[in-house]
């Protein structure tokens, strides 16, 4: 089968409700917004962020939306939290391949409110940050330590950190409506020759799957024109790296 399909000979997909084979794909039109050790923004893109979990990638929607092709594929920017995109899950070792077409910013009504509450040193060498978080209802925090520094508590669970496979930590915040402002801390035990890059990266991610911040026009223009055999899960988000 596999064979076959290789060869072009076997279609994958059927949008036949006796017997579907449906192409999944998550679209996310994002703003992405990256800010320097100064706080300043160093730069900011928007775009529909593109990912097919299967083999095929997206050849056999180049020809239904010719402006999704190879041409626009992007790749993971390892010095960035989560590659540098608003993944809603740690699935990035699944998804090999994605695509990233320029689209106009999002602006959803409830934008995220991040911002650095506290800075302060422990009389035992450690910096203590502490942060509050004010958005949608799902929300995603991912921390990358930079190199000799070690994030050794932290405000959640037993308050010991812990790390994925990437040496990430992922935090994934949900709440109800009408929830009071997230506010975490954690401590850092800084390099001993801190880098121009600073201790930590910090990127936070917000996820608009329901109610009017959902969609955009573009979003929508391009879901139309999706082939019936295809399962597009599509949402608004927005991604912002900070260092510190």
């Amino acid at each position: 089968m596999l064979l076959l399909v290789s060869c072009g000979l076997f279609f994958p997909y059927s949008g036949s409700p006796d017997s579907p084979r449906p192409k999944r794909v998550f679209m996310q039109h994002t703003t992405r917004t990256f800010h320097n050790l100064q706080g300043q923004v160093e730069s900011r893109d928007s775009g529909l962020w593109i990912n097919g979990f299967d083999y095929t990638g997206i050849q056999h929607l180049t020809p239904s939306i010719p402006e999704i092709n190879d041409s626009i594929r992007t790749h993971c920017q390892n010095d960035r939290p989560f590659c540098g995109y608003p993944w809603f899950l740690p699935l990035k070792f699944l998804c090999r391949k994605s695509w990233y077409l320029p689209a106009p910013e999002v602006s959803p009504s409830s934008p995220v409110e991040f911002r650095l509450l506290s800075r302060e040193e422990t009389s035992w060498g450690s910096i203590k940050m502490t942060f509050s978080a004010k958005g949608p209802s799902h929300m995603y925090l991912c921390l990358v330590p930079h190199r000799g520094a070690n994030l050794s508590t932290w405000s959640f669970g037993d308050g010991t950190p812990r790390f994925d496979q990437n040496r990430e930590y992922v935090i994934f915040y949900s709440h109800g409506l009408n929830s009071t402002t997230w506010t975490f801390w954690f401590e850092i035990q800084p390099p001993r020759d801190p880098g121009p890059e600073g201790m930590i990266s910090v990127a936070i991610s917000s996820h608009y799957f329901f109610g009017e911040d959902q969609r955009t026009a573009q979003l929508e223009e391009i879901l139309r024109r999706f082939p019936t055999w295809a399962f597009p899960s599509s949402w608004v988000s927005t991604y912002d790296m900070y260092r510190y």
